[in-house]
């Protein structure tokens, strides 16, 4: 046996070993360790079954809370410059107005915003009863912007978010300007999923007005019983404060949710109690207030906490929301769809059973009608499939149908390559080549128009992964994979197949 075909065998052989063994943890599941360099092969939603829901990012409510964070660090700033604020608000229209109690102070306070928060474009100065009221807004483009990175920011939190249900391969995609595609296989809670997936989460402190902030703006807010509370306008602090949160019982025996600020938040939170002892600090989430204690000492060790009558439940699914960090804006769910293992799991017997019948009908074909270099295209077309299979498993794919249908075409069509090659072979035996020219020429002049096929194959391939999203990804996926085994298969290993029996001495492999 030459050098070359022990060569060539031992390249095969290897390449055969390494998608076995990466198979080798999808085929028996329970005897693998996370230790091992591939895992299980996860099934999509089509297969298992899962929740799949279709989110829409209401992205112009980011624009406003933007706009209402950079008001209130407006207020702070003009206070801190002694320049007083008689009323302030965000309009519908995305500005925001400042009236200033001064008609002096509209300058230094022109220059201040323009220099603090020079995103905000000065509009226009306006006679509001004989004050002076300044409007600001946002250019189109930063409108535009500050949507695009709430729709970014939105997939990174539910991701975040998506994590805690221990999923082993969801799917998370934007589709179009602010839809997101949400597949969860394995999960049938669909109300679960929802509540904590979709929950916004935005948490804010502000201040209980007493008799002697009066001049100071106020907004009218439900509380935990359906109470009217009226609280300040003014966020004096929000969610982004929180750098971690945990579940935990009081002396009193009441569940609440304990939360770790960030060195800033921390630092925030100390200046708000150290200057407003004696008040009430109303803690409000998703616009609710939840609770509005009294604050008895400055805290400044960096902690606070939420309580408010939740169950653990509760406690616990608000812990991981706030872990997770709160949604830029609101989603609104478009498409709800919960489906079932049954019926997947029957579309893939189906599936199976119909992959089967036509393997079978091809190397029955192939057989009788190449002969013995059918049966080597037969033994190229299960090699083929195998690392298929491995390579997916290698890559960390996910299985579904598309999958398998892809992998069902791609096994259609890599028998075409054998049938170029053998007819070529054909068409030189007629001519009077021998046998080993034949077959040398026979496979060069089919590689050609092989190459050719598949690279056509292979960018439409591309064209729908690029486009594509979910399942016809999937399906892009396995079609992609299969060209690079196909070719592997049918011009490598078969070639490596004949040259290998007619050194074993036979009359040949039959065409």
């Amino acid at each position: 046996m030459g050098r070359d075909i022990v060569q060539r065998a031992l390249i095969v052989g290897l390449v055969t070993a390494a998608a076995v063994l990466s198979l080798l943890p999808t085929v028996v599941r329970d005897s693998f360790t996370e230790k091992w360099f591939t895992k299980p092969m996860a099934l999509g939603l089509d297969i298992s079954g899962g929740v799949h829901l279709v989110y829409q990012v209401k992205a112009a409510e980011a624009v406003k809370s933007r706009l209402q964070s950079t008001l209130s660090g407006i207020r702070a700033e003009l206070r801190a410059r002694k320049i007083a604020v008689t009323r302030s608000s965000v309009q519908s229209d995305n500005t925001l107005q400042v009236t200033l109690l001064s008609e002096s102070s509209v300058e230094p306070a022109r220059a201040i915003v323009s220099e603090k928060f020079n995103e905000l474009s000065f509009l226009r100065a306006e006679n509001d009863g004989g004050q002076q009221r300044l409007v600001f807004g946002y250019s189109p483009q930063t409108v535009a912007i500050i949507e695009k990175d709430a729709v970014e920011q939105a997939i990174e939190t539910l991701r975040s978010r998506v994590d805690t249900f221990g999923v082993a391969e969801p799917l998370i995609q934007r589709s179009g300007e602010d839809r997101i595609i949400l597949q969860m296989p394995g999960v049938s809670d669909v109300e679960a999923v929802k509540r904590i997936v979709g929950n916004v989460a935005k948490l804010e402190f502000r201040l209980v007005p007493t008799g002697a902030s009066s001049a100071v703006g106020t907004l009218s807010l439900r509380g935990k019983s359906g109470e009217t509370v009226v609280v300040e306008d003014q966020a004096l602090m929000t969610g982004d404060a929180v750098s971690d949160a945990r579940v935990n019982i009081d002396q009193k025996g009441e569940v609440q949710v304990s939360l770790k600020l960030t060195p800033t938040g921390g630092q925030t939170f100390a200046r708000i109690t150290s200057e407003n002892v004696g008040r009430q600090l109303a803690i409000v989430l998703n616009g609710v207030v939840t609770s509005s204690p009294v604050i008895r000492e400055p805290i400044t060790d960096g902690n606070a906490s939420i309580s408010g009558g939740f169950t653990m439940d509760e406690a616990k699914e608000l812990k991981i929301v706030l872990k997770s960090g709160a949604l830029p804006a609101p989603l609104e769910i478009l498409e709800e769809r919960t489906v079932g293992p049954t019926l997947g799991l029957e579309s893939v017997r189906k599936g199976l059973i119909a992959m089967a019948i036509g393997f079978g009908t091809i190397s029955l074909f192939m057989v009788v009608y190449y002969l013995k270099s059918g049966a080597v295209a037969v033994g190229t077309l299960v090699l083929n499939a195998i690392l298929m299979m491995g390579c997916l498993s290698l890559f960390g794919a996910t299985l579904t149908l598309p999958g398998l249908a892809g992998l069902a075409l791609t096994i259609g069509m890599a028998v075409d390559s054998n049938v170029i090659i053998f007819e070529r072979i054909r068409d030189e035996i007629r001519n009077g080549a021998s046998r080993d020219l034949a077959v040398h020429t026979g496979f060069d002049k089919a590689f050609g128009a092989i190459f050719d096929s598949n690279l056509t194959t292979l960018l439409a391939g591309g064209i729908l992964y690029y486009f594509g999203t979910g399942a016809i990804r999937g399906f892009a996926v396995t079609l992609s994979v299969g060209i690079a085994t196909t070719l592997f298969c049918a011009v490598y290993v078969a070639r490596l197949c004949f040259d290998y029996f007619e050194l074993k001495g036979k009359q040949g492999l039959s065409i």
